[in-house]
């Protein structure tokens, strides 16, 4: 139990307490416009391989945004089609207004490869791992940087989408996987032994940027594919994550996605061939090792037991001698002592209701309503 959750229950406990102060909304605060301080900024990378047919309508939502503190990297990883010549077009066009930046890797190197080179050179505080095929709604970072500063402090939010096809029509109401249920939801308190997924696509995602860089592979494994499987799931052990239950985006659909090629048929889970998809170990071992090679990276954020602790959440109960054995810096004390560890926690996961591992949280306040100092919500 950390130390928010421990506060957070003997708060819950006392009676007759009185209701709690409500914070402003920081994009709203006239105190913070006056005191000069400036709103975040948000790099879009958008990576793309052979997207001559898409990637121009994608580009040209992201300049429609309301929120208007961004950047956006190009990332090309080697097209074969039209699509470099689409994008030096549309950067070179006033509607670009000079904030897009094209990089040409020489080199294919898949989906985490391209991320990791925009990544390399992004300057904003927060991320959106957008696919060069989907279509971002005007209000997409107004309502994520509302829910990042007005919601929850979080690794990293996710909104529900449309879903559309090659054409450009509307063939889904929501995102099947997207588990908000019609409420902002705090995901935390999970494990990741075994594989689950409640958001929607990373192009619904904006990230902090320290979290994402603390988590790059740095041992040269990557991922070709479903890069943001690793990501999401890592960063939100981290610093949970947040569902935002409206929509902002648009998944495209079109039967060549590099995971999701499944048609819309109905109310399935999969939007993929899980044949394709790299094996969950594989993404669960990348994240222990980088975080036992990193050892003096991860130590002063999690401290000693907090890290042991940590670890837990992706360690099996049958891999803590070797790991144990392998990395005594890490696990200084007894075996037995963390095994007793891993049981409390497999307990304690299994008897937390999904009402807390899924918190609903108030909505920010609309626009209509009073957010500073002397008003907010009730």
């Amino acid at each position: 139990m950390s130390i928010h959750d421990l506060i957070a229950r003997r708060a819950a406990g006392g009676a007759g307490s009185p209701d709690p102060v409500t914070l402003p909304q920081a994009l709203r605060d006239p105190r913070l416009e006056r005191a000069s301080m400036a709103r975040p900024k948000v790099t879009f990378i958008v990576t793309s391989y052979n997207y001559e047919l898409y990637i121009v309508e994608c580009l040209r939502s992201v300049t429609r945004q309301t929120y208007d503190e961004w950047e956006c990297i190009v990332v090309d990883d080697v097209s074969t089609d039209g699509t470099v010549d689409a994008v030096r077009g549309f950067i070179e066009s006033p509607e670009a207004r000079g904030r897009f930046t094209l990089i040409e890797r020489t080199e294919n190197g898949g989906q985490m490869e391209a991320f990791r080179d925009g990544l390399r050179v992004a300057t904003g505080a927060f991320v959106c791992m957008l696919d060069a095929d989907d279509v971002l709604l005007e209000d997409f970072l107004a309502a994520h940087m509302r829910a990042h500063l007005s919601v929850a402090t979080v690794a990293f939010t996710s909104s529900n989408q449309y879903q559309i096809n090659a054409k450009g029509e509307i063939i889904g109401g929501q995102h099947m996987d997207h588990q908000s249920k019609g409420h902002y939801r705090h995901v935390r308190k999970t494990s990741f032994q075994t594989g689950f997924w409640v958001w929607a696509t990373s192009s619904s995602m904006v990230f902090r940027r320290s979290t994402l860089e603390l988590v790059m592979p740095t041992d040269g494994t990557t991922f070709r594919i479903c890069a943001d499987y690793y990501l999401a799931h890592f960063c939100h052990l981290i610093g949970d994550s947040l569902l935002i239950p409206t929509i902002h985006g648009c998944y495209r659909r079109h039967g060549h996605n590099n995971f999701g090629s499944n048609p819309v048929l109905g109310n399935i889970n999969s939007v993929g061939n899980l044949d394709k998809h790299p094996p969950h170990d594989l993404f669960r071992w990348t994240m222990i090792n980088h975080v036992l090679r990193n050892y003096d990276v991860f130590y002063p954020i999690f401290m000693g037991k907090g890290l042991v602790r940590f670890l837990l959440r992706l360690v099996k109960f049958r891999e803590l001698p070797r790991l144990a054995a392998q990395y005594p810096k890490a696990f200084p004390g007894p075996v037995l002592r963390y095994q007793w560890w891993a049981i409390q926690q497999a307990w304690a996961k299994r008897h937390t209701p999904v009402s807390e591992k899924f918190k609903i949280l108030p909505p920010p306040a609309e626009d209509g309503e009073p957010a500073g100092p002397e008003g907010g919500r009730g």
